[in-house]
């Protein structure tokens, strides 16, 4: 690829070796409907799976791919690292367990004629370099590292939202257990400590208090309930003495991006996009319909017209 590319696909991976070629698939498919030059960073670090092996492959195989190596387990910096060696104006990043919709090729590709500093929001999401800069870029989390970012762009620069609430926009899920375990060798105290600091960067990155989380598992019987309460005190007591500390920017940065994805497809941002798809709709799980309900200001303002703009899991 000969010049600077005007578009940077960034991953951070760690044993994904089984969904990463349709993942790459699917992003240099994207990529080419953007009809702008592209490169694809993947920081890996370090995989035990054969994905290392494959990623190098694909460094050998096509000049767009560029692969960052390094022996971290953490998202946040594995995202950081990717962001660092990208050249692009625009940033998406994205997840290698998962094969994205060719749709989106198109929908990115109308965001880049846009003139905005507004980030893109959808099932995949998109950032100008210099937004991403200008808020601090992202921070060496092991949980919470998007929200934690993209809480701070909306606070300045707001975001256009179309998401599509449709569950095959995106291959099968991995739980947040199964995504988190790929980053984990060894001992079920591996795996609880894991666990631990996951919750704990959630914490941080979401600004999350202990009352929220506890909100949002209201369903789960009343034992379940007791022993997460206990695990939540005990990771946000952890979050306390971390010396990353969460963003205070007037509420938690769930509600921060959440209420300004509705508020942006309550006033047509959309629009300006023009894209030949139906109107945008959140998906959501009960657990957060529920929160929302509860916790949104804006929620309880636009009642009568927010359950347009969402689907239930």
């Amino acid at each position: 690829m000969e010049g600077r590319p005007a578009v940077s696909f960034c991953a951070t991976n760690l044993n994904t070796g089984d969904r990463l070629p349709a993942s790459l698939d699917s992003i240099r498919e994207i990529g080419q409907a953007t009809a702008q030059p592209f490169e694809i960073v993947v920081a890996d670090g370090p995989s035990q799976d054969g994905a290392r092996t494959f990623l190098e492959q694909q460094v050998r195989s096509d000049r767009r791919f560029r692969l960052v190596p390094h022996s971290f387990r953490n998202r946040g910096q594995g995202r950081r690292l990717a962001f660092e060696a990208s050249r692009g104006t625009t940033i998406i990043p994205f997840d290698t367990s998962l094969a994205y919709a060719p749709r989106y090729g198109e929908l990115v590709r109308r965001y880049l004629s846009l003139a905005t500093e507004a980030m893109l929001f959808s099932e995949i999401c998109a950032l100008r370099r210099s937004t991403i800069e200008s808020v601090g870029g992202w921070r060496d989390l092991v949980g919470g590292e998007d929200i934690d970012l993209y809480a701070r762009v909306i606070a300045r620069f707001g975001l256009v939202a179309y998401p599509t609430a449709r569950r095959e926009s995106q291959s099968e899920r991995l739980s947040s257990y199964e995504r988190q375990m790929r980053y984990v060798r060894g001992s079920r105290l591996a795996r609880l400590r894991r666990i631990y600091q996951v919750q704990r960067d959630q914490i941080i990155g979401a600004h999350y208090q202990v009352r929220d989380l506890m909100d949002f598992n209201r369903r789960k019987p009343a034992a379940r309930r007791a022993a997460y309460r206990m695990f939540f005190t005990v990771a946000a007591l952890g979050a306390r003495f971390s010396p990353r500390k969460p963003f205070a920017l007037g509420r938690n940065n769930y509600l921060i991006l959440r209420e300004e994805t509705f508020r942006s497809m309550l006033e047509g941002r959309h629009s300006a996009l023009g894209w030949a798809e139906p109107g945008p709709k959140l998906l959501l799980s009960q657990d957060e319909v529920d929160y929302l309900e509860r916790n949104s200001a804006l929620w309880q303002a636009e009642r009568a017209r927010i359950p347009e703009l969402y689907e239930v899991k």
